[in-house]
């Protein structure tokens, strides 16, 4: 179970943000504060895995207060809360090395969803660290750490980390088609998706019926509608991010990605986008052969 800090300088945030995470078994709450000065040198004394940070705050602002307290070492994870009015600052968050947002006004399944991505990804530099010691035990020549290349399967991890949907159901499903396609001696053009979806199943030994077809496409569309909801939010905060700029043309029409812009920007969410999974796997496949080369 993970702690939490929370600096914010209204009271009534720490308090919605406290029974969130507590009313929601997301972990514990061990200290809150609303002046920045008093809360470096508690969340130093308490090492919180996650500390929740307010973007302006009076005297010293959140990315201030991230940079004092990575300077005296602080490795724990930032949720910066802020207004998406806040651009310009929102980007130099992301300078400092923050990579999670909860926007004002707080929304009950914002919060639970972003602070669930940083628990998954907290889990997945666990396990990674665990592997990397593992590793260290056995003795590899130079040539062999110069000759290394990424696996498979921590390139697909980092890119569903990036698009933020590691720990959708659906991500299992796009790392299943990514593997099968590694193997396939047919070029992924020629291939019908109906055909992927089927060959993927039976790898697994699993049902191919028209039924367990259209609901392992289910799984896939509401992966890459997340996907696209979460590049759209960046979008918003920060428009020259490197993530957003990367995969927002590359894996989605361009325009579909301004439309869900739109949308978040005026609370409105009742167009069911137009998700071209084809082109979102293909974009997939291509990033994953670039950065294992």
């Amino acid at each position: 179970m993970l702690n939490y800090y929370i600096l914010d300088d209204d009271i009534s945030t720490r308090k919605i943000l406290a029974r969130i995470i507590n009313s929601e078994l997301l972990g514990e709450v061990v200290g809150d504060n609303e002046q920045p000065h008093e809360a470096v040198k508690e969340i130093i004394r308490l090492q919180p895995a996650v500390v929740l940070i307010d973007l302006l705050m009076p005297g010293q602002d959140g990315i201030e207060t991230v940079q004092q307290l990575k300077e005296m070492n602080f490795s724990g994870k930032f949720i910066m809360i802020s207004q998406i009015e806040n651009k310009d600052m929102v980007g130099k968050a992301y300078e400092v090395g923050v990579e999670y947002f909860i926007h004002k006004p707080i929304n009950k399944i914002e919060v639970k969803s972003v602070i669930n991505k940083v628990i998954e990804q907290i889990k997945m530099e666990k396990s990674l660290r665990t592997i990397q010691e593992s590793l260290s035990l056995f003795p590899f020549s130079e040539q062999q750490s110069i000759d290394s290349k990424p696996s498979l399967e921590a390139v697909m991890r980092e890119i569903l980390t990036d698009l933020g949907i590691l720990g959708e159901t659906g991500s299992l499903d796009v790392m299943d088609l990514m593997k099968l396609l590694k193997h396939s001696e047919e070029h992924f053009e020629n291939i019908p998706l109906k055909t992927l979806y089927v060959q993927a199943l039976q790898r697994k030994n699993l049902d191919t019926s028209e039924k367990a077809i259209k609901a392992f496409e289910q799984r896939l569309r509401r992966a890459i509608n997340q996907a696209l909801t979460n590049l759209a939010s960046l979008g918003l905060t920060d428009y020259m991010n490197p993530k957003f700029e990367l995969y927002s043309s590359k894996f989605f029409d361009f325009s579909e990605v301004r439309l869900k812009m739109n949308e978040l920007d005026e609370k409105n969410s009742t167009r069911n986008p137009r998700i071209n999974i084809r082109k979102f796997l293909y974009a997939f496949y291509v990033e994953i052969q670039g950065r294992m080369k």
